[in-house]
Parts: C-alpha cells; structure tokens; sequence
C-alpha cells in the first residue's frame, strides 16, 4: 500500500486513483496530489507518483472510521462546497482575470469552462465526480457532475434537491470566489447524473436569487 500525508490535519491517505484529491479525515484537498503534482512532471507516470511521493509507512495513530455512515446529505454536501471554492478559485480565477479586456464576458466563460475541462473529469471525493463544465448562451454556467455509486430508481430525488438547493444558493451568494460570477449577473447550474448517466436533477441559481 502507499500513502499520501495530509499536510493540514497529518492523516494518512491511501492512495489508490489518480484522482484523489481529498483528505479522507478532514476533507481538505491534499496539496501533494497527483494531479497538481504531474502537471509539473509531465514526463513521469501515477506508478512513478507512488514511488517518488508517496510512502509504505503510516506513521500516525489511525482512529478507525467509516466514511458510509456519513450518508448521501453530507457527501453531496461536501462536494457543493468544495466545487465552488476549489474549481472557481483554482482553474477558473486566473482565465476571468486574464479575459476581463475581452468585449464579450460570454467569452470568458467560454475560456473558463475551457481551462476546467482540460482537468477534468476530477473526482472530488469516492461518490462525486465533475465531468466538465459549460458556458451556455445568455450567460449561463453549468457543472455536469456524475454520482458515481448512485442509482436513480434508489434515490428520493425531491429530497435531494430540497436540501441541496438552499445550501448551494447560500454558498454562490457568499463565497468570495463566486463574486465575478455574481457581479456578471451570471446563472450558474449544477447538473447532476447517476452512474449509468441517467439524469437526476438540476439546480439552477440565479441572479436574484444571490443579489
């Protein structure tokens, strides 16, 4: 086995996809990741990841945990959180803030969903995965998200969105790193699937919805 130290709570991860991005104890992105780390050795593979960063011997004192008992709400919960602060504030703030001389904002965006994608798709954590994003006509932005171990059939979906929707709304009206979005009067939808790619919901914010 290798593990990945979580350089905020200490944790030891196991490594095992190059997707991982996320401490599996405090739920921070672990900055010594796969894919921050290749994007600067190109030339090097996951197996060479393991070797050079990863390591065979925990070191801590490892409190059992089962991450199932956390349920669907906070999963999701978690994943609405960390897909507005991380995808904004990582691969979408230097495109807004290198395009803002372009006459279009609608460019922009089109950049911005250009630059995201070449990221993805990005697992978030073991159930949630962004597989890209959108700029649509009239000023819209959409993340299409697949809930890799969910069916449809076997999920409440009014539930789901009524406990999501508040909770993302409140998210894009408060975040600072939604604030170009904001001040764009930018529509801003996440689109959610189940694992055969059946479609589960969407939930769409709007501008009065966050001025």
């Amino acid at each position: 086995m290798h593990f990945l130290k979580c350089n905020k709570c200490g944790h030891y991860n196991e490594v095992k996809t190059e997707y991982q991005m996320l401490c599996s104890n405090c739920n921070k992105k672990l900055e010594n990741n796969f894919h921050d780390w290749a994007s600067k050795n190109s030339d090097k593979t996951f197996d060479d990841f393991k070797a050079l960063v990863c390591t065979t011997t925990v070191e801590e004192n490892v409190k059992t945990k089962t991450n199932k008992a956390r349920g669907l709400k906070y999963w999701i919960g978690f994943t609405v959180a960390f897909a507005i602060f991380a995808v904004i504030g990582d691969f979408a703030g230097n495109a807004i803030i290198g395009l803002f001389k372009e006459p279009a904002y609608e460019k922009v965006l089109v950049e911005v969903a250009n630059q995201m994608n070449m990221n993805c798709p990005m697992m978030f954590d073991r159930e949630t995965r962004l597989d890209n994003t959108i700029a649509l006509p009239h000023n819209v932005f959409q993340y299409n998200y697949t809930l890799v171990n969910m069916v449809k059939d076997s999920m409440n979906i009014d539930n789901l969105k009524q406990y999501l929707e508040p909770k993302i709304v409140n998210l894009v009206k408060t975040t600072p790193e939604m604030k170009t979005l904001r001040d764009n009067k930018t529509t801003i939808n996440y689109y959610y699937r189940d694992k055969a790619g059946v479609y589960l919901l969407t939930i769409t914010v709007k501008p009065d919805q966050y001025e």
